[in-house]
């Protein structure tokens, strides 16, 4: 029986799996690649808070070591 190599094993039958392969194996099935997910909308919002929020963060740091300084 021949796997569909776009599956991965889940569960304890993946950990024996990794476990089995040899080491040039288990370096092959890591360089697989991920695909991206595709977030919704509560996540990319939570997403875009963050990174406001690191942008106002990073002015108020910018703005005491200015103030700091002077």
């Amino acid at each position: 029986m021949k796997m569909d190599p776009a599956k991965t094993p889940s569960g304890s039958r993946g950990r024996f799996v990794i476990s089995v392969l040899e080491e040039d194996q288990l370096s092959q099935a890591k360089k697989r690649p991920i695909p991206r997910r595709h977030l919704r909308g509560p996540e990319l919002a939570i997403l875009w808070l963050l990174r406001i929020y690191l942008l106002f963060m990073i002015a108020v740091v910018l703005y005491q070591v200015w103030s700091g300084a002077h």
